[in-house]
């Protein structure tokens, strides 16, 4: 259970989120190349935005806990300025990313756009919460969502 969290509802709800990613993955390589696998393909697709733009408003959850200390604690090696600043302009970026490759790319494309996007959302995910011991549990937690949701977007992309 993660530092602080009274119940076990982060690796539920999180491991819960998975079975969209694999069940669309798994549907659309059993349909594919017909008109329904093309509707699970894109099903699939509109969940990854939904969940690449969830991933980046987690930083700005972050950032509005920590302004609102007396003393914040800012571990990351950046300034309280510095933290506040990456943590906002991050948090938007993942939803730009995720809407321009669903709304610009051919579907193939925009679901192998959100693997990478779920892979750089990992990669900045653990650069600046890596260094704050109340992260650890979310962020091994992160590995295996991380993983699982690119697996399915990449087989959807495979099959789409």
């Amino acid at each position: 259970m993660a530092i602080g969290l009274k119940t076990r509802w982060m690796e539920v709800l999180g491991v819960g989120g998975l079975i969209p990613f694999v069940g669309l993955a798994v549907m659309t390589a059993l349909n594919s190349g017909t008109p329904l696998g093309s509707t699970l393909a894109h099903w699939n697709l509109m969940y990854g935005v939904s969940i690449v733009s969830f991933l980046g408003a987690v930083h700005w959850g972050i950032v509005l806990a920590l302004a609102g200390q007396d003393t914040p604690n800012y571990l990351a090696g950046m300034t309280e300025r510095k933290f506040e600043s990456m943590g906002l302009l991050w948090g938007v970026s993942p939803a730009l990313m995720a809407w321009a490759a669903a709304s610009f790319l051919p579907i193939q494309w925009a679901l192998w756009a959100l693997t990478v996007c779920i892979g750089v959302a990992w990669v900045v995910d653990q650069k600046m919460l890596g260094p704050m011991r109340v992260y650890s549990d979310y962020l091994r937690l992160r590995h295996v969502l991380s993983a699982g949701a690119a697996v399915g977007l990449a087989l959807t992309a495979w099959f789409a």
